[in-house]
């Protein structure tokens, strides 16, 4: 027994693990099927499983105004719980049982979660404990709401209640037994293997036979043909206000006339009537509860597939809308519109002359930049260059990222997933992160770090060409960066002449000092590197959906039906032993 406890306990783990939040066509099912089936671990089969000699559980349930409680008094012989005109009458269910057994219902040992209350009449919510010992020992009766309550929370109780039972005793109307809530726990219970039988109660007098008949032609249509039937006449009630304190403040309606209810109290005794009668009732009992489980776990599994492909079309959209944006970026980079503005002037101030020109092509050695720093006091134009490049570059990643961004709401926002997913994010979802300005600087300037080291690395003593040339390391590495974004396709006019200029001078400037080959690699090692870095910046902005997605991914399908499996497994070899 212990391995399929273990087994069942490892199947109530996977299923906790289980959150189906998104609002799918699948998911209110699956969520039905998730929070009945835990319940039903925890209410029923862990207990029985650990006790199968405890006492039996029989559930009185039913559609509204049946007569549960008028039929729980009879089967007592006492009025044990409240019957009346008001509906639901039964707010608390009330359980009753034999003072024997009176530990083993109100310590928990079956439907642990409730609340128990004693006394001559329920208080609050929970379950009401009644001992009395005109109830057999080896058997509690379980007077529970109604089905088919127009209190959500009475309909909910009493389907929590039913999935804990060792027997049904379904209680119907004549005027009700054809609705179609009461066929849905029917059919579930035949699932389950529940040992049940139904009672026809409030039958028009000389209406029993053809009642019953009717009843009897839809259970065999739905599979239910084994069924027993028990009918119950309208006819006067045994007065019981004197069993009842204070009966003067309620309507009571009384309790059947033994002629009324004998047959059905023998069944209900023939349950316990010997330990092999009571025996098979438990394991019929649990074996079809058990035995139901992967079918309903199939549809756990279903819904988390549902969610989990909602979360990865949703991941998908996202990645597509920053590797769009990112590509769309990578574009501007190489057509020149960085180049723009003072990122020209700036560097024309430092290469765009013909002297300089002169300088290239004749060796002519100068100390400008040196001279320039130290009489005007102003940057190097090579460093006013470089920060006005980075600073256009820090404008163009936070256009783009805010594009990306407010696609992927856009498109999120379209289906009923993705507006749910929105709907737990932080304000400004569909705008950059406030620190991307930030960290965009950081991140450029640890790549023109990253040029710098690339230039040391790859020039060796040619750094003294490029010293006599008037640049120093600095002035190399932000020719590099011209190099890089040095295409003109994105820039037209007159700038475009100078852009075009500004390329062919950077490239003759590199070429003096590293030589053809040497400054293909020198630029693609450099883009490539800035590529990296600007991935992991969109990477990082592109998290924040992600991280929006993770709480709405909880479960592994796999490991729930490999519990499900081994607790089918465990239980066939238990029944073998």
């Amino acid at each position: 027994m212990n391995t399929t406890i273990d087994a069942l306990t490892a199947l109530r783990a996977a299923l906790d693990s289980i959150a189906l939040t998104l609002p799918l066509d699948s998911a209110d099912r699956g969520t039905e099927v998730h929070d009945e089936l835990l319940g039903q671990i925890d209410d029923y089969l862990l207990p029985r499983l650990a006790r199968l000699d405890a006492p039996l559980l029989v559930v009185l349930g039913g559609s509204t105004g049946a007569g549960k409680s008028t039929i729980t008094n009879s089967l007592v012989g006492s009025d044990v719980s409240l019957a009346g005109v008001l509906r639901p009458s039964t707010r608390t269910p009330v359980l009753v049982c034999n003072s024997a057994d009176r530990s083993w219902f109100l310590d928990g040992g079956v439907l642990p979660d409730l609340p128990r209350t004693t006394g001559e009449r329920p208080t609050g919510a929970g379950l009401h404990l009644v001992v009395n010992d005109r109830v057999p020992a080896g058997l509690g009766l379980l007077d529970a709401p109604d089905i088919d309550s127009v209190e959500l929370a009475n309909h909910e109780l009493a389907a929590q209640l039913l999935g804990a039972a060792d027997a049904w005793l379904f209680v119907t109307t004549a005027s009700r037994y054809a609705d179609a809530v009461p066929w849905e726990y029917l059919r579930r219970a035949r699932e389950r293997a529940v040992a049940m039988t139904i009672v026809i109660n409030r039958i028009p007098t000389g209406a029993s036979d053809e009642v019953a008949a009717h009843l009897g032609d839809m259970l065999r249509q739905n599979g239910l043909g084994d069924i027993t039937v028990f009918t119950i006449e309208e006819a006067p009630t045994v007065a019981a206000a004197q069993d009842v304190p204070d009966a003067t403040d309620h309507f009571v309606e009384g309790r059947l006339q033994e002629t009324a209810i004998g047959e059905l109290r023998s069944w209900v005794g023939g349950l316990i009537a010997d330990d092999a009668s009571r025996d098979d009732v438990v394991r019929t009992t649990l074996d079809g509860a058990l035995r139901s489980i992967p079918a309903r776990v199939d549809v756990v599994e279903d819904a988390l597939g549902d969610q989990s492909a909602a979360v990865e079309q949703l991941a998908a959209t996202s990645r597509r809308r920053y590797e769009d944006a990112l590509s769309a970026l990578d574009d501007e980079l190489g057509n020149g519109v960085l180049l723009r503005g003072e990122v020209l002037d700036r560097w024309r101030e430092h290469v765009g002359t013909s002297a300089f020109m002169e300088r290239l092509q004749h060796g002519v050695s100068r100390v400008r930049a040196r001279v320039w720093s130290v009489l005007s006091r102003k940057p190097i134009p090579s460093e006013a260059a470089k920060d006005q490049l980075e600073s256009n570059l820090v404008t163009l990643v936070r256009n783009h990222a805010d594009r990306a961004a407010v696609a992927t709401v856009s498109e999120w926002d379209t289906t009923a997933a993705g507006a749910a997913v929105l709907a737990g994010a932080e304000r400004g979802i569909d705008r950059p992160t406030a620190n991307l300005p930030d960290r965009l600087e950081r991140e450029l300037d640890d790549w023109h770090d990253a040029v710098l080291q690339l230039v040391q690395d790859r020039a060796g003593n040619k750094l003294a060409v490029a010293r006599s040339l008037t640049l120093g390391l600095n002035g190399v590495g932000v020719a590099v960066m011209v190099g890089v974004f040095a295409q003109t396709g994105g820039v037209t006019g007159a700038e475009a002449g100078v852009a075009a200029g500004t390329a062919a001078v950077s490239q003759t400037l590199l070429t003096a000092v590293f030589g053809e080959n040497a400054v293909r690699d020198l630029v693609r090692a450099a883009r490539d590197d800035l590529r990296l870095r600007l991935a992991g910046i969109f990477e990082v902005e592109r998290g924040r959906f992600d991280a929006l997605l993770r709480s709405h991914s909880s479960g592994d399908g796999d490991a729930l039906r490999r519990a499900s499996e081994e607790l089918i497994s465990s239980w066939t070899r238990q029944g073998r032993a």
